[in-house]
């Protein structure tokens, strides 16, 4: 599959639509030329039913060292290359092995390849310094007639979802980090304890799962899921931009635009909608589902909006245990690590 870039200001969409499957990316910049978001995959081998979305986060903590300048003279940081060579490695695997696709295969092969033809400068850092450091979300999926089935792979703090009518948005994978729920990682943004690089042991975490068509599949950057007050803001987020849009490009144009309104980071997504004869009947599915949110999430929190903080902290907290159940039911709890 095929797919070009549409720009919308500092940001770059894509979208494909066919009959019972479609799929958009999202790609914004906080600094422009600066941003350290890898373009977000969105793969669809058609023959086969299988496919693959991902999204990579440069960590510019750790990465934020000059990696080297292009041809034109713009320097480049390790974060920004990190998020890009492993998106090409991670494609590059899936394309070559998506028959045999495998989190172990995708471990080698990243560890392998990552810190080729790259120059270390400098001198020797400590052992907590992470050379071409960078986040990755990802899920390879089939289709097996009216079930989904994927394969949940992650490291850092990046997340995999997925949304349906009823339960709503739910968390796949499971951050890389010390604090236990979306909620409390909101407040307190912890630091990560793994991602992927080049000169340390890293893990690739996987996880699969399975869905009744219809539904929908979804990686973000946490540029998109890390600035709003609940985390069913995010779903929120998801829906009133769906409700008001006329088709899939549509669509991926407005939560860029509302996106680039709130976030503070580099933001992506990549999303595929499977089942759904069309786009009017995927967002005819989640006109209840939407209205719910509104009901019971939006407008509380909206409500205590000028009431200072302590009634921020109490509504917010009780949108989460509202919440909290239907978003964790399908979080990993055992993931299978590889190194």
């Amino acid at each position: 599959m095929d797919i070009e870039a549409g720009p919308r200001g500092r940001a770059r969409v894509w979208h494909h639509v066919e009959h019972g499957f479609g799929s958009l990316a999202i790609w914004t910049e906080r600094v422009p030329g600066r941003g350290e978001d890898a373009d977000p995959l969105a793969v669809f081998h058609r023959p086969t039913g299988m496919g693959l979305l991902a999204v990579f986060d440069g960590v510019g903590g750790s990465g934020r060292a000059a990696a080297g300048r292009t041809p034109l003279g713009v320097e480049r940081t390790q974060a920004w290359i990190a998020s890009r060579r492993v998106r090409g490695l991670v494609e590059e695997w899936f394309v070559s092995e998506h028959t045999a696709a495998s989190a172990e295969g995708l471990a080698t092969h990243i560890a392998t390849r990552l810190g080729e033809d790259v120059p270390r400068r400098g001198r020797i850092r400590g052992s907590i310094h992470r050379e071409l450091p960078t986040t990755f979300a990802g899920l390879t999926f089939d289709i097996d007639g009216s079930v989904l089935r994927w394969e949940t792979l992650w490291a850092g703090d990046s997340r995999c979802y997925l949304l349906e009518t009823g339960v709503g948005l739910q968390q796949l994978s499971r951050d890389d980090c010390d604090l236990g729920d979306a909620l409390a990682q909101l407040v307190q943004d912890p630091p990560m304890t793994n991602v992927i690089c080049a000169n340390q042991p890293f893990r690739i975490n996987a996880s699969p799962g399975t869905a009744d068509l219809p539904c929908v599949l979804l990686c973000a950057t946490d540029g998109f899921f890390g600035y709003v007050d609940t985390p069913a803001r995010f779903e929120l987020l998801l829906l009133e931009t769906l409700l008001s849009s006329q088709d899939c490009l549509h669509w991926a144009g407005q939560l860029a635009e509302r996106v680039g309104s709130y976030t503070g980071d580099d933001a992506s997504l990549a999303m595929a909608a499977f089942g759904f004869t069309d786009f009017a009947a995927l967002r005819a599915s989640f006109r209840a589902r939407l209205d719910y949110l509104r009901q019971a999430h939006a407008c509380p929190m909206d409500d205590v909006a000028s009431a200072g903080r302590p009634a921020l902290v109490t509504a917010r907290e009780r949108s989460w245990q509202a919440y909290r159940d239907g978003y964790e039911r399908r979080i990993a709890t055992g993931s299978r690590e590889h190194l």
